[in-house]
């Protein structure tokens, strides 16, 4: 299953050009990742955080830059999972537009609990939802 969501390129995510800025993308990404987290695994990162006193810190990213993106267009974001262990997982995500990949990203991702500050297995039901989303 591969989870997608568009998101327009606004005038906060362009250089003075209209071009989307590098960095932004990696805002974009991180966005995209919670809209995944919220939308299909149903764990938002509000509750992650509040009441679960945990977090997913980014361990390793590697981001291709195909094609400049500028204002106004759509992008589709696709994310799967390209690795899944049980204290981290390998996130592929795409952005397209009009059928052209713009930039791909794959994101390194643990589990970690704020108290300890050390990696700690996924959830149990969290990572049985993610789990839909492997590549094949």
């Amino acid at each position: 299953m591969i989870f997608k969501v568009s998101k327009k390129v606004r005038i906060q995510h362009c250089d003075p050009g209209g071009i989307v800025f590098t960095p932004q993308y990696f805002n974009l990404f991180v966005e995209v990742i919670e809209d995944w987290f919220s939308d299909a695994l149903d764990y938002t990162f509000s509750e992650l955080i509040t009441e679960n006193s945990a977090g997913t810190p980014a361990m390793r990213i590697v981001a291709r830059f195909h094609r400049p993106s500028r204002m106004g267009d759509i992008l589709e974001f696709n994310i799967q999972v390209k690795r899944l262990r049980r204290t981290t997982a390998l996130l592929s995500l795409q952005a397209i537009c009009a059928g052209e990949q713009r930039c791909s990203m794959d994101f390194l991702y643990g589990y970690s609990t704020l108290d300890s500050l050390s990696l700690s297995p996924w959830p149990s039901d969290l990572l049985a939802k993610m789990k839909k989303y492997q590549m094949e």
